[in-house]
C-alpha cells in the first residue's frame, strides 16, 4: 500500500523549499506532530541540488500500536530530503528516505513542488517498508498513513507559517 496526498501552500516554490529547510519552521512542524527536533543539517545552496537531514525524536505511544513492543518508550526517525535543482518552469522534485532507529522499517516518498502562479501544489508518494519477519506488511500498512500525514502536515502548516510573516 502507498500513501498519495496533495495540497496547494500559499507561497511561490522557492519561498516554499526555503520554509521547508528553516529550521525554525521544521521544529515547528515537529512539535505539531508530536516530536522532538534534535537536529537539522542543509548540505548545499537551496537554489540548486541539496540536502537537508533531520533528525527527530517521538514517543512510541504515537506510533501504530503493533510498532510499539518492537521499541522503548521512544523512538528516533532520520529524515533525508533530496531536493532537485528546479526545471525550466521552476518543479522541484524532493526525494524522501526516512528510517526508523531500533527498527527495520523505512520508508521512501517523492515530493513533488509544482508552481502555480504564486502557489505551490505539493503532491507526495510515500511508501513504507518493515523487514519484520510475519508482521512486517501489517506494520507497514499501519505506518503509512502515519508518515503520509507527517509529510502533509509539513505542506499545510507552510501556509500558516508564511501567512505569519
Amino acid at each position: 500500500m502507498a500513501v498519495t496526498a496533495s495540497t496547494v501552500v500559499t507561497a511561490p516554490v522557492q519561498q516554499v523549499v526555503v520554509t521547508f529547510t528553516d529550521e525554525e519552521f521544521i521544529r515547528h512542524v515537529a512539535h505539531r506532530a508530536g516530536a522532538t527536533l534534535e537536529s537539522v543539517d542543509v548540505d548545499g545552496d537551496v537554489t540548486a541540488d541539496f540536502k537537508v537531514t533531520t533528525v527527530r525524536a517521538m514517543s512510541a505511544d504515537r506510533l501504530p500500536e503493533m510498532a510499539r513492543k518492537f521499541v522503548g518508550s521512544s523512538v528516533r526517525l532520520t529524515q533525508v530530503d533530496s531536493y532537485s535543482t528546479p526545471d525550466a518552469d521552476g518543479l522541484r522534485i524532493v526525494s524522501t528516505e526516512i528510517k526508523v532507529a531500533a527498527l527495520p522499517v523505512s520508508g521512501t516518498a517523492t515530493q513533488t513542488l509544482t508552481p502555480q502562479g504564486e502557489h505551490t501544489e505539493v503532491h507526495v508518494d510515500c511508501v513504507v517498508e518493515a523487514n519484520i519477519p510475519f508482521v512486517g506488511k501489517k506494520i507497514a500498512a499501519a505506518a503509512e498513513p502515519f508518515i503520509g500525514k507527517a509529510l502533509s502536515l509539513q505542506s499545510r502548516e507552510a501556509s500558516a507559517w508564511l501567512a505569519r510573516g
